[in-house]
């Protein structure tokens, strides 16, 4: 047939790339298997909300995109929670979420700290 995408061992039966779980643990688990996950599902959710900030329009790095809540919270959209949940979840939490950049995102949970009113 072929052999193990990791340890290069046989595979048999009705195996296509991996000849344990072990191995299959270790090529989806990784910490780099994780962190591109991720960030494939960010970029795919970044995209389905118009791929730009709901309030300003700021649209150059991924990492600068935040989803913010406006109803209740499950769980955050954050880089960890897009790669180890189901994508029907992640939807669903979506539903719940505007696209915010980081600065928007600050000002969201912090309308009262403008410079102006602080400094005066």
């Amino acid at each position: 047939m072929g052999t193990c995408t990791i340890c290069e061992a046989p595979l048999s039966g009705r195996q296509t790339h991996f000849c344990s779980a072990k191995c299959k643990n270790a090529h989806h688990q990784s910490y780099t298997a994780q962190h591109r996950r991720g960030a494939e599902r960010k970029w795919q959710l970044v995209q389905s909300f118009g791929g730009k900030c709901s309030i300003c329009g700021y649209c150059r790095n991924l990492a600068a995109l935040a989803f913010h809540h406006k109803e209740g919270k499950e769980f955050k959209l954050d880089m960890r929670s897009l790669s180890n949940r189901t994508l029907k979840r992640i939807m669903a939490e979506a539903a719940k979420c505007v696209l915010v950049c980081a600065n928007c995102h600050a000002e969201l949970h912090n309308p009262n700290l403008t410079l102006m009113e602080t400094h005066s």
